[in-house]
């Protein structure tokens, strides 16, 4: 079943929108499953995501990531945080940074617990250089996937929304599901 990607006439809610929980962790042998969730929507504007993990003391290379792919044979968008506040964006294999993604981290806690993320903001302009011949129009589908990863030897985890084959790239469209834009 496709994820639902809700279009924003205006600036987005974030409170409103689908949650994509990351419960996948096909590698995990211990209990080492951070809560992590990716809200996504388009606006007017820009496509918008918020990352948030609930992690206490995260290690600083602990990240979030979301590889989404809007035309079949286009590069991959690449949006990616880690817990210490180090971005990137880039399009296909990470060897093309996209200058101009507005990225805000934040950190805090709530009655669930310790938590960081952060809203990215890909504004029309640079989704348009990455994903040139994509409408986020109502019924629009693409594909990919979120990830929560952590490759540190210390608390090493690999998550993800959609099911993932994780001894393949997590850039391969097999490790993608859909997604689908509505406006209501």
């Amino acid at each position: 079943m496709a994820f639902k990607v809700r279009l924003f006439p205006g600036a987005p809610d974030y409170e409103t929108l689908h949650v994509a929980k990351l419960t996948c962790f096909p590698l995990e042998t211990r209990d080492y499953r951070p809560y992590s969730q990716v809200r996504i929507c388009f606006a007017a504007d820009a496509l918008h995501l918020q990352f948030l993990s609930f992690e206490s003391k995260p290690l600083p290379d602990s990240r979030m990531e979301a590889i989404l792919q809007f035309l079949d044979a286009g590069p991959p968008l690449r949006l990616s945080l880690q817990a210490d506040g180090a971005s990137m964006a880039s399009a296909g294999d990470g060897s093309e940074p996209l200058d101009g993604v507005l990225v805000h981290t934040f950190e805090g806690e709530d009655l669930q617990g310790v938590y960081w993320g952060g809203n990215i903001i890909v504004s029309s302009h640079i989704l348009g250089r990455c994903a040139s011949g994509f409408s986020a129009l109502p019924g629009a589908t693409f594909r990919g996937n979120f990830y929560k990863t952590c490759e540190n030897s210390r608390r090493p985890h690999y998550g993800c929304f959609f099911p993932a084959d994780f001894s393949l790239s997590r850039e391969d469209p097999r490790n993608f599901g859909e997604f689908v834009v509505i406006d209501y």
